[in-house]
Parts: C-alpha cells; structure tokens; sequence
C-alpha cells in the first residue's frame, strides 16, 4: 500500500467523520449514518490492502530464502547476500504496513 493509497483512506475516513458529525448537531439521522458508514468503508479498504501487502511481503521474503538457500548449495555468495537483503526488505516493509 502506497502512501497515497494511505492518503486515499485517511481522507475517506475523515469525510465520515465529518458528515456523522454534521448529521449529530442537525439532527440529521441519515447524514450521520452515511457518515458512519464512509468510515466503515475507509477502515475496510485500509484492512485489504494491509493485507494484500502482507501477503505480498511473505512472497518476497520466500522468494529471498530461496535465493539465499540455492546461493548457499551452490556456492554462490552473491546470490547468498542478494537473498538476505531481499528478506531484509520485505521485513522493512511489513514493519511499515502497520
């Protein structure tokens, strides 16, 4: 998830914000249930991407174990070191996709 998709959601979010609150001081039943439910709206779509992300993520850290191991059975140190850092990535990007 990139950071305009973040950008996306968070203003989503902050548009039901602000219609729940306008629905509450007018007495406007619809508009704050509208509101609640953009904010429903942003919260899930915010969870689907974190977890595409993650399942993104487990792919890359595979992938990087694989080259690591076949680095390592073939002697190969480049490919040993390529894999670690490419484990190391996607661990940095998990950590960000809280």
């Amino acid at each position: 998830m990139g950071v305009g998709d973040k950008m996306k959601h968070a203003a989503e979010d902050l548009k039901g914000k602000t219609k729940e609150a306008t629905g509450k001081v007018t007495g406007n039943d619809e508009l704050r249930d509208e509101g609640r439910y953009d904010q429903d709206e942003a919260h899930a779509k915010h969870a689907a991407d974190k977890a595409k992300d993650t399942v993104e993520n487990a792919g890359r850290q595979a992938k990087g174990k694989v080259r690591e191991v076949a680095g390592a059975v073939t002697d190969d140190e480049g490919q040993e070191v390529k894999g670690k850092a490419e484990q190391e990535a996607a661990k940095v990007k998990q950590h960000l996709n809280k």
